[in-house]
């Protein structure tokens, strides 16, 4: 069965390892699944993914085991963003979909939504020496590092693109000079400590 990655008061790990944990009692949130209303516990991928959690000296990480026809994952980042809009809400209702179906790295914040109770014997204790993912850091950084490398295969200078509308949005912000070449394929950025920035002007309009 999958591991997903739980975070729970530390003073109550004893308890819900020898007891579990009744979904009906101590849910996080109800999502819409395959058309109905559910309750849910919101677990992780990767422990790593909730950094604000796994520093915590209050909470511990449990790792449970649960079956697969009882997990899903969503994009919580959506979530975030559009929570105070319920008209988008949809958006995020999108992103459900079952865990054995799930890509790492296609989400940015994927959370694993737990749909039955955690019994006694499906959760242990994380141990951060043995446990923790290695294969990567968490799903933000394999997520942006995916978007990049696909941009890269598509478009031969999107390092370009970048790092022109960084230093673009930099200079509207005056913390950057410009001087650009008469052809328009070319600027060199300047800032007030001296540092020079050479970049190549792609052409916007022909990313998409």
């Amino acid at each position: 069965m999958p591991e997903v990655y739980y975070y729970v008061n530390s003073d109550k790990v004893s308890d819900i390892l020898d007891c579990g944990l009744k979904l009906s009692a101590f849910f996080d949130k109800e999502v819409m699944i395959e058309g109905d209303i559910q309750q849910c516990f919101a677990g992780l991928i990767n422990p790593r993914d909730d950094m604000n959690s796994y520093n915590s000296e209050s909470l511990t990480c449990i790792k449970i085991n649960v079956r697969s026809d009882k997990c899903y994952v969503a994009d919580r980042f959506v979530y975030e963003t559009i929570k105070e809009k319920p008209e988008n809400l949809e958006l995020y209702n999108k992103s459900v979909i079952p865990l054995e179906k799930y890509i790492f790295g296609t989400y940015r914040k994927p959370e694993c939504l737990i749909t039955s109770t955690i019994l006694a014997g499906e959760a242990a204790r994380l141990d951060r020496c043995m446990d923790l993912p290695v294969i990567y850091e968490n799903s933000e950084t394999l997520y942006i590092n995916n978007i990049i490398n696909n941009f890269r295969e598509q478009y031969d200078k999107f390092d370009d693109y970048l790092l022109y509308s960084f230093f673009s949005r930099l200079e509207e912000m005056g913390k950057v000079n410009t001087i650009k070449s008469s052809d328009g394929g070319k600027a060199v950025f300047t800032t007030e400590s001296g540092e020079i920035y050479c970049i190549r002007m792609p052409e916007l309009n022909k990313i998409f």
